[in-house]
């Protein structure tokens, strides 16, 4: 009876072990998916950066550019043009925000993961 108890136990810290490691190897997948993920998400921010910077300089140009007088670009439309890249560079700096933050969040997942 001893000896079948003893067998027990030893059968199931070798399952334990086993199950251990392949628990980390399954972590250090996760952890590593996490990682790609936020990198993901910082590439979508920086891309949300050159569309604000386009429209921050279009917004700035399009006055000085098409704006001769009243008559030939009346002052409606300039405002018409301020307002649509307004609300194009809110929008991108409320999408950047989100994904920094998925980001963030990814990064975190990662080191708890990692045990850091």
């Amino acid at each position: 009876m001893k000896r079948l108890m003893f067998s027990g136990v030893v059968g199931m810290m070798m399952l334990l072990i086993v199950s251990g490691s392949l628990y980390g190897a399954e972590s250090a997948q996760v952890a590593n998916d996490h990682l790609t993920l936020a990198a993901v998400y910082e590439e979508k921010a920086a891309a949300q950066d050159a569309l604000i910077a386009e429209h921050v300089k279009m917004k700035l140009e399009y006055k000085d550019r098409f704006f001769i007088n009243e008559k030939v670009t009346p002052l409606d439309k300039v405002r018409a043009m301020e307002k649509h890249c307004d609300a194009i560079i809110e929008s991108a700096q409320k999408q950047k925000s989100e994904l920094l933050e998925f980001a963030k969040w990814h990064r975190m997942s990662a080191a708890e993961l990692q045990g850091m």
